[in-house]
């Protein structure tokens, strides 16, 4: 696998199919890859009514890479292990997706044990659902009928060790989870009133919470620019309310990273009050409200 710490100076071409009646934001991908310190030279974007099973895109569209300034293929869509190998082979570039390129990015700005084992825990996921794929192509190069093949086998190898990690960080996160509990337990005696932050990648969170409570929170403008719950207090009537500043959401947001972001997220289920925060100058105004429930209703 294409390892994606290498991306800072990459020059990328982002492939993407537009199937009938989805929307894709391309433009947001192209800042998120920029957000890597990455340079997006070209875009190709195919109407398809579902994906090629082999490439992705079809073959055609795989001929208009420009291969000769290129350093790296992005995909917009999850993509496969076959779809990756394919296209590889075809174009000689390394090939990843957006799920990789948000991973990347949780990777980079993860600062505490809690925020970096999630993203451990997320990249272990991706990885297990692509040894599948990837076991039964090697399978077929390798075995004979009726026999497994040397490749099924070095992939389960590797599936076994994948299973091992992901307990291991779900029981590090439990137990992460279980303080957490124990100090919102805590919270609820002492009759403060808690507030979630929540809203879109990049659209104030953090300058609302350090502007309300002068908590000392990590503010740039960039995708995800925090992993970290961070929470503040004032008082309104007398009560002392605490404040939390959670993870911004992303339209499509990885299921990986759902599932391994239940320790912070927790903030948002246990919340009293959830305030969301949106940018009303923004053109895809209801596009991101709609993401943020998305992930809410999960």
């Amino acid at each position: 696998m294409y390892k994606v710490q290498m991306m800072e100076k990459e020059k990328a071409v982002i492939i993407a199919v537009k199937r009938p009646g989805e929307e894709i934001d391309i433009e947001e991908l192209k800042g998120l890859i920029e957000a890597l310190s990455g340079e997006v030279v070209q875009t190709v974007i195919q109407k398809r009514k579902a994906f090629s099973p082999s490439t992705y895109v079809g073959k055609g569209k795989v001929q208009e890479i420009d291969t000769e300034n290129a350093t790296l293929i992005v995909a917009y869509h999850p993509l496969s292990y076959s779809q990756k190998r394919n296209l590889e082979e075809l174009t000689g570039l390394p090939v990843i997706d957006r799920t990789e390129v948000i991973l990347e990015i949780f990777a980079r700005r993860a600062r505490t044990k809690e925020a970096k084992l999630q993203v451990e825990l997320a990249r272990a996921y991706y990885q297990l659902s692509h040894l599948r794929g990837k076991g039964k192509k090697l399978s077929r190069l390798g075995g004979g009928i009726g026999t497994r093949g040397p490749g099924e086998t070095k992939t389960e190898v590797e599936a076994r060790t994948l299973r091992k990690k992901i307990h291991k960080l779900r029981k590090e996160i439990e137990e992460i989870e279980k303080r957490q509990k124990i100090i919102r337990k805590s919270r609820k005696r002492k009759n403060f009133i808690t507030v979630a932050v929540v809203g879109y990648t990049n659209v104030g969170k953090s300058t609302l919470v350090k502007t309300l409570t002068q908590k000392d929170v990590f503010i740039k403008d960039i995708p995800f620019a925090t992993l970290d719950v961070k929470t503040g207090s004032l008082y309104l009537n007398g009560k002392q309310v605490l404040i939390s500043d959670t993870v911004g959401f992303i339209r499509k947001l990885p299921h990986e990273l759902v599932a391994s972001f239940r320790a912070t997220l927790g903030e948002v289920r246990e919340a009293d009050i959830l305030l969301i925060v949106f940018d009303i100058s923004s053109e895809k105004l209801e596009e991101e409200l709609k993401s943020v429930e998305e992930v809410l209703k999960n």
